[in-house]
């Protein structure tokens, strides 16, 4: 037996009875659980999202079994806030794999729900979440450094290349702003024209790692005023 904290990001109905929940793991990665009788069971409690949990489980295959938990806090969002933690679930379930380790992903995943709870601006904790996600999952992310090796200059415009990062561009179609890429490392502070640019960065960088997947939770945030 086994005990972990865990937040689970995803649930699956299976079979009459149970539940498949897929977990984000501290100190694992991510992992899938069967919970059994847990819809024939008055004793016995439904996971939920955004919930910090305590449990034992054990298993050596590819799913495991849930047997015990207990939950570590209550975190109350928002609807707003409660729709951007089901994007935050959605990207977490498309750019991760099962019994992958990646030891950083709860921890990740903990701050950002927590930042949510606190935030000024949900569209810079977007960008915080989805930075930090590429960069847990492998991804090639870099904002403060060129092409050519140079630092970026706030004033100059650039083009973002998947896996190579910031070029310098002369073209305005398809450019950023130097300060944008600078507040998206973190040296730079945001102002309304870089929040503006960096979410449509970011939305095409989260697509190009996607692809061919669709966010679902995106057409729910379009009616949403962030």
């Amino acid at each position: 037996m086994t005990s972990s904290d865990i937040y689970i990001i995803k649930t699956t109905p299976y079979r009459e009875s149970s539940n498949l929940y897929e977990a984000i793991v501290k100190d694992i990665g991510k992992m899938t659980f069967i919970h059994k009788g847990i819809k024939t069971n008055n004793r016995r409690n439904a996971l939920e999202l955004f919930t910090p949990y305590r449990v034992n489980w054990s298993g050596k295959g590819n799913i495991k079994f849930l047997r015990e938990s207990e939950i570590l806090e209550k975190i109350n969002f928002s609807p707003t806030q409660n729709i951007l933690g089901m994007y935050f679930n959605e990207l977490m379930h498309y750019l991760t794999k099962n019994d992958f380790q990646i030891e950083k992903l709860y921890a990740h995943y903990n701050v950002s729900l927590l930042n949510l709870l606190k935030s000024e601006n949900f569209l810079i904790s977007l960008n915080d979440y989805e930075i930090g996600l590429l960069i847990l999952t492998g991804h090639y992310i870099v904002f403060d450094i060129d092409s050519d090796d140079k630092t970026i200059d706030i004033n100059e415009k650039y083009q973002y290349v998947p896996d190579l990062g910031p070029k310098l561009s002369l073209n305005i179609r398809d450019a950023y702003m130097g300060k944008t890429m600078m507040a998206l490392s973190g040296q730079h502070s945001y102002d309304t024209e870089c929040i503006r640019e960096s979410r449509v960065l970011m939305k095409r960088l989260i697509d190009y790692y996607i692809q061919p997947k669709k966010i679902k939770t995106r057409e729910i945030l379009k009616y949403i005023s962030l």
